[in-house]
């Protein structure tokens, strides 16, 4: 199957890089230092998260791809998304569902300075596995380097900065946050719908295709943490949090990757953009089911 190009201005890169970096600054507005040292004080569910993130869903993401014939373009979004940190919408989420949300915010805010590293490594080294998609990658020379340099303009510096402000300003903090929350979102939405409106037929032409991929793809995400907090053996309200900060990827990381060093590569924009969009039905649909489970009962899985 051939998905023709799509529409990229590449002078808005820096508007989205901009969009993005906001949006990180405003997470780590609300997370305090004491959110890092929580780690310390629950060990097994942060490695039963951050293993499953970090760790499984890269791999078993590739293995996915080399499972099935998908366009190249496509597989490389897959294993671009499966490479991103937990979205800060997930602890939103966890709080629907009943679980633990301080857990959620520490999973977050670890997850989001590991990705600095990770994200890279993860991508450029499970992409090598996948010969089409790395064709792609040497066709685009996709420079390791830059895309690091990319991670630590729009993740790392916006975090640390956040987090600065929050421990010094607590009060400012709080109030810019949000503000920022809800400005730098619409920002988001703002200029994905453009993005849409501007390439509609290519999405209208692969709509069902790319819904049924990325479906399984999350799902797949979904029961990886999942499975990951029940072998860990971690309270029902841990795995809820755990599954998902899994289930939920930074979808916008992607996004801006995509465009900034992708140069608007059309099936990594198309399963990203799809990706964000139905992440977030997915897990408000799982914090409905976790809602109706008790908090000293495990979640039963299926067939037991």
């Amino acid at each position: 199957m051939e998905i023709g190009p799509v529409f990229y201005d590449s002078s808005t890169q820096w508007i989205l890089n901009l969009v993005l970096a906001s949006m990180i600054f405003g997470l780590a507005l609300d997370i305090h230092w004491r959110d890092f040292k929580r780690v310390i004080t629950m060990p097994k569910a942060v490695i039963a998260g951050l293993g499953a993130q970090f760790l499984l869903l890269p791999a078993l993401t590739c293995a996915l791809t080399l499972l099935v014939d998908l366009p190249a373009g496509i597989e490389l979004g897959m294993m671009l998304v499966a490479s991103c940190p937990g979205g800060a919408i997930s602890n939103f989420v966890t709080h629907l569902s009943g679980g633990n949300t301080a857990l959620s915010i520490s999973l977050t805010a670890a997850a989001s300075a590991t990705a600095v590293i990770m994200m890279p490594f993860n991508f450029m080294f499970w992409s090598q596995f996948n010969e089409p998609a790395m064709a792609i990658m040497q066709a685009i020379n996709v420079d390791s380097e830059q895309l690091f340099k990319t991670l630590i303009l729009v993740l790392a510096i916006p975090l640390s900065a956040g987090l600065l402000i929050r421990a010094r300003f607590e009060r400012a903090a709080k109030t810019l946050h949000i503000i920022l929350k809800n400005t730098s979102l619409l920002a988001l939405v703002a200029f994905i719908l453009i993005a849409v409106l501007k390439n509609h037929q290519a999405f209208l032409q692969h709509i069902w295709f790319l819904l049924l991929i990325v479906f399984i793809h999350n799902s797949m995400a979904f029961l990886i943490g999942y499975l990951s907090a029940r072998s860990a053996g971690l309270e029902v309200r841990d795995q809820k949090a755990v599954t998902i900060e899994v289930g939920m990827q930074n979808s916008s990381l992607a996004i801006a990757i995509v465009f900034t060093q992708f140069g608007g590569q059309a099936g990594m924009a198309l399963i990203c953009a799809f990706w964000g969009t139905w992440h977030i039905v997915a897990g408000l649909a799982v914090a409905l089911i976790f809602k109706q489970q008790k908090s000293d009962q495990p979640v039963p899985i299926r067939g037991e």
